[in-house]
């Protein structure tokens, strides 16, 4: 391949890989015969070339040449140095954090719902290297990206929530609220129905006997009173959400008029929603 530079750069370790050098050749005269080159051969970039013709010293093992030309560019790394300098594909490695993402770039379009867990995200065009886990927070979701959690209540936990609500989504900082989509609650029967209670829901902040602002529709006591493994189902709820008493708040489940007893089962509340800017 033959191509003209219209701009060409490399990283060096410099002698003894002492000194990090950063080379930078475009167009200008940096030494005998360095006009804008063309390579039509090889051996261009072997390391006496490099050094007399350039007058800037031998290229290193692990340098990265960076080459914009006429009929092809892209990025190489050095992997010998002999006679001659041999160049490989460069492939960026590494992670994506979250200072690196730009606050509300990620769309649900981005989200791949089978292969991600909460903390991860599937590759995009725009996403090169694999992003961390929890390196995506909500301040660099689009207000419109339905979010999930699943999260584990005990039977000690759903018997105790009139008194001690269970939290199922945190706060999501100053200027935000959630807004919940949808609750699943999947009971895995044990050997003790549950008894007593009261309508359950999911509310905002942890204020005991369901007293917080509702966020859901509700369910009577007894639905929960079942002897074999069963799902229940909130909706988002229908009610006004005062932005003093749910704004940086989290999502609780809980139940008014008294506690559940006796029972035994552990269910898991799988919770989609979303955060949105109250400012």
């Amino acid at each position: 391949m033959a191509f003209d530079i219209d701009y060409m750069g490399r990283v060096s370790s410099g002698a003894n890989n002492q000194v990090q050098k950063v080379w930078i050749y475009n167009g200008t005269a940096t030494g005998a015969n360095d006009t804008v080159a063309e390579i039509a051969a090889s051996a261009y970039f072997n390391s006496f070339m490099v050094n007399l013709t350039l007058g800037l010293g031998p290229l290193s093992v692990g340098d990265i040449i960076f080459v914009n030309g006429s009929d092809a560019s892209g990025m190489y790394q050095v992997a010998t140095v002999t006679t001659n300098v041999t160049v490989s594909a460069y492939e960026p490695t590494g992670v994506v954090d979250t200072a690196n993402i730009a606050d509300l770039a990620v769309t649900t379009a981005k989200i791949d719902d089978l292969a991600v867990t909460a903390g991860k995200l599937a590759a995009d065009s725009v996403i090169t290297a694999k992003i961390a886990d929890d390196a995506v927070t909500s301040a660099k979701l689009s207000p419109l990206t339905v979010q999930y959690a699943a999260v584990a209540v005990t039977a000690a936990e759903f018997n105790g929530m009139y008194a001690a609500p269970k939290l199922l989504v945190a706060a999501a900082g100053a200027n935000t609220l959630l807004v919940l989509d949808r609750v699943v609650l999947a009971m895995t029967y044990g050997a003790a129905a549950y008894a007593a209670g009261g309508v359950a829901h999911v509310q905002y902040d942890d204020t005991a006997n369901g007293a917080g602002v509702i966020a859901s529709t509700t369910l009577a006591a007894a639905s929960f009173q079942d002897t074999a493994s069963t799902v229940y189902s909130f909706n988002a709820g229908v009610v006004e959400y005062p932005f003093a008493t749910c704004a940086n708040q989290g999502l609780y489940l809980s139940n008014i008029t008294g506690a559940f007893t006796t029972g035994d089962s552990p269910m898991v509340a799988h919770v989609w929603y979303k955060v949105i800017p109250t400012v």
